[in-house]
């Protein structure tokens, strides 16, 4: 397993770049792309208040912006999943009702602060079995000790060159709603990832400008 310990998300996606580039393996994707992947790497975000952007991200902060609020409240476009509804409207399996899984997790640390079953869960095995684009995220926990709001995500895949850092910052947020309802403090994030990577020849230009590939 690869550990990353660091204050912010923009060192984090850096260290994650270079560490890719010199480790990873290379392989050919069922799409046919060129990646390098590492298998189980652990992000530990120290200060999740620090939201500065790398430089060395290709897309900038509006564009940050954007996929935070579609994370927190929703988007109008027509996707094949959607982390909001996902997150906020996770259907029953006959589709007659929802589940909001933040309010229940906002609710059950407030009644039991101890509680260890405050888990968001997004794969659906009766849709994602059975079509192409499936969720990256596929659990977020929280845990609550001494007014400290303690947050992890699991990626089952995460394109570490241009999702990452919009990922990491816009769960962040996510976490910074909760813990405003419960009154404390979000202490700690950890991203962890069964396979990071990057690809290779998509993301050449930002590779050659600002890492070193060998």
């Amino acid at each position: 397993m690869y550990q990353i310990k660091t204050p912010s998300v923009a060192n984090a996606y850096e260290k994650l770049m270079e560490l890719i580039l010199k480790e990873g393996s290379e392989i050919i994707t069922e799409d046919g792309q060129k990646c390098k992947e590492l298998f189980n790497v652990c992000v530990e975000i120290t200060n999740p208040k620090l939201k500065r952007i790398s430089g060395k991200y290709p897309f900038g902060s509006e564009f940050i912006e954007s996929y935070t609020n579609n994370l927190l409240y929703g988007s109008t476009g027509n996707f094949v999943y959607d982390y909001y509804e996902r997150i906020r409207k996770y259907p029953s399996y006959d589709r007659k009702s929802e589940n909001d899984q933040i309010e229940y997790i906002i609710n059950k640390l407030k009644n039991n602060p101890q509680s260890r079953r405050c888990v968001v869960s997004l794969w659906q095995p009766f849709i994602d079995q059975n079509v192409k684009d499936v969720p990256c995220l596929q659990h977020i926990c929280f845990q609550l000790r001494d007014n400290n709001l303690y947050m992890t995500s699991v990626f089952r895949s995460n394109d570490i060159g241009l999702a990452f850092h919009s990922n990491a910052l816009g769960l962040i947020k996510l976490g910074e709603l909760v813990a405003n309802e419960l009154n404390c403090n979000l202490k700690n994030y950890v991203h962890f990832i069964y396979n990071a990577h990057i690809y290779i020849d998509r993301d050449r230009d930002i590779i050659e400008r600002y890492f070193d590939m060998k």
